[in-house]
C-alpha cells in the first residue's frame, strides 16, 4: 500500500524526493516491477521505473540493488559497470592482513600494475597486455568477497567462495558478452587469477604454471608484504628500533635507520 501510493503521488507530479523515488526503485528491484499499476494509469511501472533510473543515474546516483533490476532497464546505462566502479573505488583489500581501508583495493591494485610494468621492462618476453590485464582484475572478487564500510567484513558469498574464483566468475560473465573471445587467451586470463597465490595452502587452486602468473604472483605478494611492513612501522613508536615479531611476515622486525 505504501509503494502503491508513492507511486500514484510520483505518476501525480505531487513526490519529488529523491528518497522517495529511490524507495520506489529498490521495491522494484527487489519485489520485481508489475505489469500494470494498481490503477491502471499509465505510465506503467516499467516505464515509470525506467524513468526513474534515468533521473537518479543523470544525478549520480549508485547503490548496489540496481543490479537486481531487469538487465533490460539497467543495460541503456551501463548500471552493472558503474555500480561495480563505485564499489572497486570504495573497497579495500583485505578485512585486516593489508590495504585494510577505505580506497585499499584500488591502491593494492596500481602497485601490483606499478610492479607487473617494471617486469615487463625487465624481462620482455613477457606477454605485456596479459600481465598487465591481469594485474588490474586480479583483486575484484574482493569487491563481492569483503562487505561495504565501516562494517568491511566477509560476506557469505566471501566466506563460502572466495574472492579468486569470484574474480574468474566475474570476468567470465563479461567475456560470454565478447563474440568469438580466443579460447587460449580466455584460458590464460582465468589462469592468472586463479594461480596468483601462488600456492595450493595459500587460496590458490592452481600453481602458476606460466610465466605472467608468476610474475602476478610475485607483484601481488611484493605490494602486499611491503605495505604490511609499512602499516607495522607506522603503528610502532617512532623511536622503535627493533619492533618485535610479525606473524605475517614471520620475523622479528626493525626500522632502517636512515
Amino acid at each position: 500500500a505504501v509503494f502503491a501510493a508513492i507511486e500514484q503521488a510520483i505518476r501525480q507530479g505531487d513526490l519529488e524526493e529523491d528518497v522517495c523515488k529511490l524507495a520506489l526503485l529498490k521495491h522494484y528491484a527487489e519485489d520485481g516491477i508489475p505489469s500494470r499499476s494498481a490503477s491502471g494509469r499509465k505510465p506503467y511501472p516499467y516505464e515509470m521505473a525506467k524513468e526513474l533510473l534515468k533521473q537518479m543515474h543523470d544525478k549520480g546516483y549508485r547503490f548496489e540493488f540496481y543490479r537486481k533490476l531487469p538487465a533490460r532497464l539497467t543495460q541503456a546505462y551501463r548500471v552493472e559497470d558503474k555500480v561495480f566502479i563505485e564499489d572497486f573505488r570504495m573497497s579495500s583489500a583485505a578485512k585486516s592482513v593489508h590495504h585494510s581501508f577505505v580506497g585499499g583495493l584500488a591502491e593494492h591494485t596500481l602497485g601490483v600494475t606499478n610492479l607487473c610494468h617494471f617486469f615487463c621492462r625487465n624481462y620482455p618476453y613477457l606477454n605485456r597486455d596479459l600481465l598487465i590485464t591481469v594485474a588490474l582484475l586480479h583483486d575484484i572478487g574482493k569487491t563481492k568477497e569483503l562487505s561495504k564500510f565501516p562494517r568491511n567484513d566477509y560476506t557469505e558469498e566471501g566466506q563460502f567462495i572466495g574472492h579468486i574464483i569470484i574474480g574468474v566468475q566475474m570476468i567470465d560473465e563479461k567475456l560470454r558478452e565478447i563474440p568469438d573471445f580466443p579460447v587460449l587467451l580466455a584460458n590464460e586470463v582465468r589462469h592468472c587469477i586463479l594461480a596468483h597465490h601462488g600456492e595450493l595452502e595459500y587460496g590458490s587452486p592452481k600453481k602458476p604454471a606460466i610465466a605472467e602468473a608468476l610474475a602476478l604472483n610475485f607483484a601481488d605478494n611484493t605490494d602486499a608484504k611491503l605495505e604490511i611492513f609499512k602499516e607495522t612501522l607506522a603503528a610502532a613508536q617512532s623511536d622503535a628500533g627493533w619492533i618485535g615479531y610479525q606473524n605475517l611476515l614471520e620475523s622479528n622486525i626493525r626500522r632502517t635507520e636512515l
